[in-house]
């Protein structure tokens, strides 16, 4: 029974597939094929092919899904993969083809419903080119390869084709000299530290070589009042790099070259290798034994400065020589003794003689070439001084002696009664007339009172004049000001009306707090934070804690206990904030935020957190100065920490001084400086009692 059923099914599929008689079999239904490969390829690099299947026009049957296609190159056979719902293959070559164009052709056989259809289409290989670029961009870079060599080009790069797939060696130039600059080979991007290193093609696309350069600096001498400072008057220059590298030499032309000296490294970031410009501070400059910078002060790229102007601490001394009791001008030299033992002859003129140039520190003076005495005498030199000194001339001398000698006969008269009857033993054998010889006795007592009144004023003037001459005395230095008229405002920079600031008192002779005495000194000593002008305290600070501070011409040093043993235990108060506060120029327009899409130049940086710009020589200010934070060089944070972020644009004040306020400090910019240690410095603050 079952194999009766089963038979009968057979039977009944068998009918209802064989078409009747008269009707004719359904005809396939046209077919397309569109193929999309690169019109070009590296050798050795992989590729993919998609062919689309579907009607003439574009449309999609519903039986084009599964379908085989079938890729040939140049007529080879090379894969079969079957379509997705939407009509298409893929197909990845894989293998490596020779350089050259080649045919990829797709064949669909068809099938009941679609008829069968091929494409083609046209892949030229090309070379596998490695492109190389050095960090800095260098020309002229040799590298060797493939038994030839390439030369980068002006912008630093080279690209080297390569006519097959496989692993290769190749070598850059290790060094490169030119009349500017040396470089020397680093490294490369991917951690290769030889110039000779294997390259696998076509896996090795671009590479970076990166190059530390040197370059040759010259540089000049000045003293305070810009004035040119022979070299051969320097003893050692010290240098110090920001990656610790010293240089030490001793300038001996007039003008000075030295190098080359590291400019600038290669190091590696996320992007790739990038260049790390070094920083080279003056550490010290010796003329005659004494240092005359301040260290760290001066600071220099030279990536971008060849040309350095070192600013040295040498004053003048003016001496002015008299003698003790008449005032006349006396001498014909003075003898300076420097700090080192060494002196020097100062020629006068009319009793004046200037000597420019000399170093800090204590001197010994004594006038030379006179008829008398001169003492020598200590001279303490931080300062332009105008120095008095007094001396024993001839005439002084022979004006003691009579002084003296009056003094002696007078005293010989008053101790001696006995020589009384003498001179009444003359008077009677003169035998003058009683009035006359009364007379004359009370001439010679009112003689002799006037004869000790003389005595007695003439020690207490010889005793004072020669207490003045051991010592030089000098006078208040004398600052003097250049007016410069003030040039019109830029349109760039605006002007804004200041009230007037009470002027900056002498310093006082305060003592620095122990607390503050190393950070005082390691970061500028006076030049960074000036004197000390009040005796240290505890106080509040702006953020409500308890703070142990001491104020200084420039800043305000606040010690914090609470941080004692981070590099931010000693900070420095927001005087600049505060300054502007007490001015009411904190509604000021340069005080307003800016955008950051408007740059008021090319060498700007905007900082986000106050929303102003830094520009020019106030920009390079502020990256040459911080504080010493263990940082290489000056990193942003030991320049945050000394100076803070920009809280308003560059102005005009009123008497046409370019201005910019910081959190902690303001700056000014004098142009007639340009190029010196002085074309930006740091301006006294007003500052409210804490």
């Amino acid at each position: 029974m079952r194999r009766s059923i089963f038979l009968l099914a057979i039977a009944f599929t068998f009918l209802l597939a064989t078409p009747a008689p008269g009707l004719a079999q359904a005809e396939p239904r046209p077919t397309a094929l569109l193929i999309e490969a690169p019109a070009a390829v590296p050798v050795g690099e992989r590729f993919a092919v998609v062919a689309r299947l579907s009607g003439p026009s574009g449309e999609i049957y519903g039986a084009v899904e599964n379908e085989a296609l079938q890729l040939l190159i140049d007529g080879i056979h090379f894969r079969r993969e079957r379509t997705n719902f939407a009509g298409a293959a893929r197909f990845i070559v894989t293998q490596s083809l020779p350089i050259g164009s080649h045919t990829l052709t797709v064949v669909y056989q068809g099938s009941r419903s679609l008829a069968p259809a091929a494409a083609s289409a046209i892949v030229t290989i090309a070379p596998a080119v490695l492109e190389i670029k050095t960090v800095p961009a260098l020309p002229g870079i040799e590298v060797r390869a493939l038994g030839r060599a390439f030369t980068t080009g002006a912008h630093g790069t080279v690209q080297i084709p390569f006519d097959q797939p496989g692993s290769y060696q190749i070598e850059v130039s290790r060094t490169i000299i030119t009349p500017e600059q040396t470089a020397r080979f680093s490294r490369w991007n991917d951690d290769w530290f030889s110039p000779l290193r294997t390259v696998i093609i076509p896996k090795h696309r671009h590479l970076q070589a990166g190059y530390d350069v040197e370059t040759a600096i010259s540089y000049r001498f000045i003293d305070l009042d810009g004035q040119p400072v022979d070299p051969r008057r320097i003893e050692r220059v010290v240098l110090k790099s920001s990656i610790g590298e010293v240089r030490e030499f001793t300038p001996d032309t007039a003008h000075i070259t030295v190098g080359p000296i590291k400019a600038s490294r290669a190091i590696p970031t996320a992007a790739g290798l990038t260049v790390s410009p070094v920083q080279w501070s003056i550490e010290a400059v010796y003329v005659r034994g004494t240092n005359v910078v301040n260290r760290k002060q001066q600071r220099f790229y030279p990536i971008d400065e060849h040309d350095w102007t070192i600013t040295l601490l040498l004053y003048t001394a003016t001496f002015s020589v008299r003698d003790i009791f008449f005032g006349l001008p006396v001498g014909q030299t003075v003898r300076l003794t420097y700090p080192d033992g060494s002196s020097e002859l100062v020629p006068l003129q009319d009793g004046r003689g200037v000597v420019r140039s000399l170093p800090r520190g204590e001197y010994r003076v004594q006038v030379t070439g006179i008829y008398g005495w001169s003492p020598t005498a200590p001279l303490a030199l931080s300062r332009n001084q105008d120095v008095d000194l007094t001396v024993l001339s001839g005439l002084d001398l022979l004006l003691i002696l009579i002084l003296v000698s009056a003094s002696a006969t007078a005293l010989v008269l008053a101790g001696r009664p006995q020589l009384r009857h003498l001179r009444r033993w003359i008077t009677q054998n003169r035998r003058l007339p009683t009035p006359q010889v009364e007379t004359e006795g009370r001439a010679r007592r009112l003689a002799l009172i006037a004869l000790l009144a003389l005595t007695l004023s003439g020690t207490i003037f010889l005793t004072q004049g020669l207490a003045r001459s051991q010592r030089p005395r000098p006078s208040t230095a004398s600052t003097v000001v250049q007016r410069v008229s003030p040039s019109a405002a830029p349109a760039t920079v605006p002007r804004v009306s200041t009230p007037e600031t009470e002027s900056t008192p002498e310093p006082l002779d305060i003592r620095i707090a122990p607390e503050f005495a190393a950070f005082w000194e390691t970061n500028g000593a006076l030049a960074v934070f000036g004197a000390a002008i009040d005796a240290p305290r505890w106080a509040l600070g702006e953020d409500g804690m308890r703070v142990y501070l001491q104020d200084f011409t420039f800043a305000r040093l606040e010690y914090r206990p609470d941080l004692v043993g981070t590099p931010y235990a000693i900070q420095l108060a927001r005087l600049g904030v505060q300054e502007a506060e007490l001015l009411g120029l904190l509604e000021s327009e340069p005080f307003r935020r800016r955008s950051a899409d408007t740059p008021p130049g090319a060498d700007c940086t905007y900082f986000t957190q106050t929303g102003h710009w830094l520009c020019g020589s106030l920009r390079a200010f502020w990256r040459r100065n911080g504080l010493e934070l263990g940082d290489p060089g000056i990193s942003t944070r030991e320049s945050l920490a000394l100076l803070g972020y920009p809280i308003s644009e560059a102005f005009l004040d009123e008497v046409g001084r370019t201005v910019q306020y910081f959190e902690r400090a303001k700056l000014v910019v004098y142009p007639e400086f340009r190029g010196t240690a002085n074309e930006v410095i740091r301006d006294p603050v007003i500052r409210r009692a804490p």
